[in-house]
Formats: C-alpha cells, structure tokens, sequence
C-alpha cells in the first residue's frame, strides 16, 4: 500500500470512531501521558493542538497548564515550510492558523528546540520501529530533526501498525501512546538519580 492510499484508509477509520469513542479512547490516552514519568519529570513539553479526528489534546493541554509545565505548540509557516514553536499561557489564546489547525499568536515568544525534554507528535499511523506516516507535508519530519527530547507519537490504537512506507528523509519517533498503553522502540535514558521515565510493564 502507497503512502497516499495508508493515507486515505486510516483517515477513513478515524473518521468512522462515534464522537463518544474518540472521546473516550482520547482520555485515556492523556491519562497515559500524564501518569508518566517522562511526562510528570519534563519542565518543557512540545504538545500540539488537535484538530478534526485526531486524538484530543485538549485535556492533556489543560493539565500541563495547570501542572505548572512550559508548554509549547507549532505555528505552521507555509510559505517557509517549517514549524515553530511558541510558549503558550492558556488554551483561550489559541488562534486559527494554517488549514484551521489552532495554534499560539505569532507575538508569543518562541521556544528553541533545544529546550525541550518531551515532544509529542500527531501522526497518521506509527509502525513498531517508530516510523511515522504524516499528512505529507514534511513539516514535523524537518522540525524532529533538531530535537533530542524523546519524541512521541499520540495515536488510537488502529492506527499503530505493522510497517509505514518509509523514505531515506523519514524519521521514527522514539515512541507511541494509544488508549491501549505505551510502546516504546527506544526508551529514554533517565539521568543519573530520577526514576525511569518507562512507564511500568513496558
């Protein structure tokens, strides 16, 4: 199966989920997210905002807020063909950017990749080496690059599957989290004193 037709299949099955399973199988998932060490250990977070069928972020959002973390989100530059990321205080600010998708006012300030301890990545389907399939856009593909923090992939469970087409540019991420739980394909290292941030049975 190409990339453009893995596309068309898993869009169709999400967009099969009743508004009740998505939010169900999405609370779950944030509940996984924040109940980790990785999550609860990292001061920065790259988070995204969800939009249309993907699973919803809002809550995780919410709490992260709350928790007291710097939370960063992308701003699409379509005519550079990249993302940044900009700090954001609470989730009312939050403005329509490219496709619709919401995202940080441009005068927020922005937060260098460097800083981060923990991305999490929106994604078509994720396979069990980490690859992942996007919108075909390349734009988290480039902005990965530049990241060291564990990267982490958001997904329903159908959507993990058992291999993603894959070019030389692809990237994998080092993990992903459906409402079934965990799966890592490389597990952080924790720094020398803290707890592992592997959640516990995987």
């Amino acid at each position: 199966m190409t990339k453009a037709q893995l596309r068309r299949e898993l869009k169709r099955k999400r967009a099969a989920l009743s508004p009740e399973e998505r939010r169900q199988c999405s609370l779950r998932i944030c509940a996984l997210v924040e109940a980790s060490p990785v999550f609860r250990q990292a001061r920065t977070v790259f988070l995204f905002a969800s939009f249309g069928t993907e699973v919803d972020t809002f809550p995780l959002l919410g709490r992260a807020l709350l928790s007291g973390k710097r939370v960063a989100l992308p701003r699409t530059l379509l005519s550079e063909k990249r993302l940044v990321f900009h700090r954001i205080f609470t989730l009312g600010e939050l403005v329509p950017g490219a496709y619709g998708i919401p995202e940080p006012p441009p005068e927020n300030p922005v937060v260098p990749c460097e800083e981060a301890d923990l991305v999490l990545v929106p994604g078509l389907a994720f396979d069990r080496e980490g690859f992942r399939l996007g919108y075909g856009g390349g734009f988290y593909d480039r902005i990965l690059r530049k990241i060291r923090a564990p990267r982490v992939g958001l997904a329903f469970s159908f959507q993990l599957i058992e291999r993603v087409p894959r070019e030389e540019h692809d990237l994998p991420v080092d993990g992903v989290v459906t409402e079934k739980g965990w799966f890592w394909v490389r597990p952080p290292v924790p720094p020398a004193g803290t707890v592992s941030p592997v959640p516990p049975g995987q």
